[in-house]
């Protein structure tokens, strides 16, 4: 872990000079899949769905063994503050991201090998990971090796598992997916945030990971009509407004402090806030200022963005899962908002 935090703080990239080779991520491969499917929406070229397809096809070449439905994990080793995952164990969060852009692709196309595999995605959830339960409802762990309790996690399988719920008609998904909802609904701050996690060492807030609660929130709340969850995501968007951004369009990283600058926050940030053009709250203007800070801070003039400023320095690393396909996603759904409109 301290390596990989040392290597994580040189504004210069190791990689090469330590022989980490380059390989295929299945989550930054799920995120230029949705991208491509959203491009083909708006511009109906061919070349975008091939490549769709083509990262399909990879996906359900590319599960993980040995367990009872399709998911996807890293392929490293991945040591965290909560626990340690060998290369390839799958996670929730892979999974989802995963699954969800496989559905994209089904409603895109029809096929039906695309809902086959996002249905398997949810026998995993529900089958393999390890379950928190209490009078509140249940709460999925981030991997079958763990027992965590992550919102950002437990949200995003309580959205595929209502989505794949709705389409293929089972109400034992939804009904899971409104136990799982209902646990970290409960344990939303009287403020509107969440923390990262319920164990000691993530209480931090931060914007990414709570606009992925929000997004999550408000793709449940268009399938099972929940009020109390228009309640819940009424107040962290509130809170997100309030504690994350700038008025020149600058994202924070966390709700005290504003370093780093991260492209990947500001990607999210611009996808959150397109998610939830519609809403009440949504200040007007408000995602063209990002995604013009987030250019004016991050685009190279290369072909790709920078990851992060911090403390000084400029981290040019040309990061592709964690900012070059969050990026590509944003500005998709930021065009694709805008035609909609």
């Amino acid at each position: 872990m301290a390596a990989i935090q040392v290597i994580k703080r040189i504004p210069l990239n190791l990689r090469p000079f330590l022989l980490v080779p380059k390989t295929l991520n299945a989550k930054g491969l799920a995120l230029v899949l949705e991208a491509s499917v959203c491009r083909y929406r708006m511009w109906q070229e061919n070349s975008d769905l091939d490549r769709a397809v083509w990262i399909g096809k990879w996906l359900d070449e590319h599960r993980a063994i040995g367990y009872s439905g399709a998911s996807w994990g890293y392929p490293f080793d991945w040591p965290n503050r909560s626990f340690y995952l060998p290369k390839g164990t799958p996670t929730v969060v892979n999974t989802t991201f995963v699954a969800h852009a496989l559905l994209d692709l089904y409603e895109q196309t029809k096929e039906e090998r695309w809902l086959s595999l996002s249905e398997s995605a949810c026998d995993f959830i529900c089958n393999d990971l390890q379950r928190s339960q209490d009078a509140t409802g249940i709460c999925f762990s981030y991997t079958p090796l763990d027992g965590s309790q992550v919102h950002n996690a437990n949200l995003l399988a309580a959205s595929i598992l209502s989505r794949v719920g709705k389409i293929t008609g089972r109400s034992d998904l939804c009904d899971l997916s409104a136990e799982s909802v209902t646990f970290s609904v409960n344990r939303q701050k009287p403020d509107g945030s969440w923390p990262y996690g319920e164990a000691q060492n993530q209480s931090w807030v931060d914007s990414f990971h709570t606009g992925y609660n929000l997004v999550a929130l408000k793709n449940i709340s268009e399938v099972i009509g929940d009020s109390s969850l228009q309640k819940a995501l009424d107040n962290g968007y509130r809170y997100y407004l309030d504690h994350f951004f700038l008025p020149d369009g600058t994202v924070k990283y966390y709700h005290n402090k504003i370093e780093p600058l991260d492209a990947h926050a500001f990607a999210h940030a611009t996808i959150c806030l397109a998610e939830l053009d519609n809403h009440t709250n949504t200040p007007s203007g408000l995602v063209q200022k990002v995604m013009e800070r987030m250019i004016e801070l991050f685009w190279s003039g290369e072909g790709y963005f920078y990851w992060q400023r911090h403390n000084g320095f400029l981290y040019r690393i040309p990061c592709m899962r964690w900012v070059q396909a969050w990026v590509l996603l944003s500005l998709t759904k930021y065009l694709l908002n805008n035609l909609q409109d």
